[in-house]
């Protein structure tokens, strides 16, 4: 059994009050091997009650903040279970200069950045898109999602960012252009396997998670065993699971196994890759 499980890709979506339910579903995943799990928490400081969910999907149970200023929640959570949680800034809803306020949340204790291209409504998750939300213009939008890859970049910080290659593949390329040292997680196989690869292929620095697939791998595990195999050193355990229901990690590890990757390939899954992705931001817990 892997030694160390690193899930890169969760939600925060709790609040403190949760903090015995969670120590609850740490021990069972300690037990299967996880032990450290990147959770992002969202940050809205002018919270608009005609408009807060019109970013969050609408499957999501909210159990915490009830305009998604998760920060002091998550972070106090985080302690709570002896730091297993990497805690990162969703920032769908960041306002205002974007290196003050990361910075800001860098110095509470957040080790990375979450973020997600929603520019118009046509995005995969059928929520709404982030300019009509804020009350900006597209091209205010583009240089905020611009300057969150230069953070990254330039503090060396992991970036976890969705966005859909089939859709904004454009966009993904003219980011990756001009941040050749970032090191982004782009989620759930990019969207599309077929038209990530191209990105896999050209960009030696970018990642990738099985977050949210559970149910495509059950029905195809064959495919999915043979695109981890052929990126052996992209592909991160991850599962988009929200620390309501964070025990259903357990049937992703489940999943992962039961593929029968090569010994050396399921710990790079599980572990080396992960580890790769988040680089100091794992060290410094």
């Amino acid at each position: 059994m892997t030694s160390e499980i690193i899930d890169v890709h969760m939600h925060c979506f709790v609040g403190r009050q949760q903090e015995a339910a969670l120590a609850r579903d740490m021990a069972l995943l300690r037990r299967e091997g996880l032990r450290r799990m990147v959770v992002a928490g969202l940050v809205n400081t002018h919270p608009d009650p005609e408009t807060t969910w019109n970013l969050i999907p609408d499957y999501v149970e909210n159990h915490g903040d009830p305009h998604f200023n998760e920060a002091d929640d998550l972070l106090a959570l985080a302690e709570s279970v002896d730091h297993a949680l990497l805690p990162f800034v969703d920032t769908r809803y960041l306002r205002g200069d974007v290196a003050t306020a990361l910075d800001g949340y860098m110095g509470q204790g957040f080790k990375g950045v979450k973020g997600i291209y929603l520019p118009d409504n046509e995005n995969d998750l059928g929520v709404g898109n982030v300019p009509d939300t804020l009350g900006i213009s597209l091209e205010q939008y583009r240089r905020r999602e611009w300057d969150l890859f230069a953070y990254a970049e330039n503090h060396d910080l992991p970036l976890l960012y969705h966005m859909d290659a089939r859709r904004y593949g454009d966009v993904m390329k003219d980011l990756l252009d001009d941040f050749p040292r970032v090191r982004v997680n782009f989620p759930h196989l990019g969207i599309g396997r077929k038209a990530f690869s191209a990105f896999l292929d050209r960009y030696p620095n970018i990642f990738t998670d099985i977050a949210g697939l559970l149910p495509y791998m059950r029905s195809n595990p064959a495919g999915y065993r043979d695109f981890i195999m052929h990126y052996p050193d992209r592909v991160c355990f991850g599962t988009d699971t929200f620390l309501y229901q964070a025990g259903a990690a357990l049937d992703y590890i489940s999943m992962v196994r039961e593929l029968r990757l090569p010994e050396d390939n399921e710990t790079q899954v599980f572990n080396g890759n992960p580890a790769r992705f988040l680089g100091r931001a794992l060290s410094a817990v």
